[in-house]
């Protein structure tokens, strides 16, 4: 974190001070960071350690409220309405 900090540049308030400062300048590294995040939402998988195995996530079963047959639900229930 100090290397980070190392080579910091004020804001110059004399324009006499432009001319000794340039020297000073020239020495400093100012490149930008060497990567970069790629763009977009960050990915929700993570990948998988060697030997590891995904597990199988259970689904909930959709029950008809109306007629409490499995598969379907209220708005898609082919059963008349008594």
């Amino acid at each position: 974190m100090v290397a980070a900090f190392v080579g910091s540049v004020t804001p110059v308030i004399n324009t006499d001070d432009i001319i000794e400062l340039t020297g000073q300048l020239s020495e400093l590294d100012m490149l930008p960071p060497t990567s970069r995040r790629p763009p977009g939402h960050p990915r929700k998988k993570r990948f998988l350690s060697r030997g590891e195995v995904r597990m199988k996530t259970t689904r909930r079963r959709t029950v008809c409220s109306r007629c409490k047959g499995c598969g379907h639900n209220r708005a898609t229930c082919k059963t008349p309405i008594n």
